[in-house]
């Protein structure tokens, strides 16, 4: 279960648990910064297509009440997004029938099933369109000194209503063309 954490960026720090609420931001920022998913600009062009963004927060609650850990995401406002950022949102789902056959094979055959997590998964799908964002203020540090800050996305981002589209044709075109399966 995962519990509301704050809502803002300086109201996590100054939470009674902002050290957590710290340590888990900078983890994110890190995270996006290594998978170099914004790039700071001076400006943006004209007629481009600019958002806002803002921080998700949450604390992942084990079965007894006590806190797992802190979950943050920083997300960008998809809500503000219109046709002509994106062309196409909708991805490929699987079918539950299609869990319970490989479960049955693997279970005919004794296999061992193994479940991959991917905490970064949608940074690291390349973008069709070119994004940019205002960054709110205090959120991350800027090398070029302004309050709040203007970058491109250079990936995918959270909240960006593509992003499941373009993470499921990188994972496709990879099973087809790397794999050599089949659909």
């Amino acid at each position: 279960m995962i519990e509301q954490g704050p809502k803002t960026f300086c109201a996590a720090l100054d939470a009674e648990d902002a050290e957590q609420w710290n340590e888990t931001i900078v983890k994110e920022m890190a995270s996006m910064e290594c998978h170099e998913v914004l790039t700071f600009v001076d400006k943006v062009p004209e007629g481009a297509s600019m958002f806002g963004s803002r921080w998700v927060m949450g604390r992942k609650l084990m079965a007894n009440g006590t806190i797992d850990k802190w979950k943050v995401r920083h997300v960008r406002r998809g809500d503000l997004q219109k046709p002509g950022d994106y062309n196409a949102i909708t991805s490929q789902v699987v079918d539950l029938a299609s869990i319970w056959l490989c479960l049955g094979l693997a279970a005919t055959h004794e296999l061992e099933i193994t479940v991959l997590d991917s905490p970064t998964a949608f940074l690291g799908c390349l973008l069709d369109a070119t994004l940019y964002l205002r960054l709110s203020e205090g959120e991350w540090p800027d090398c070029i000194g302004r309050a709040r800050p203007l970058v491109k996305l250079n990936i995918t981002h959270y909240g960006i209503k593509q992003a499941s589209r373009e993470y499921y044709e990188e994972v496709f075109d990879f099973i087809v063309d790397h794999l050599g399966l089949q659909a």
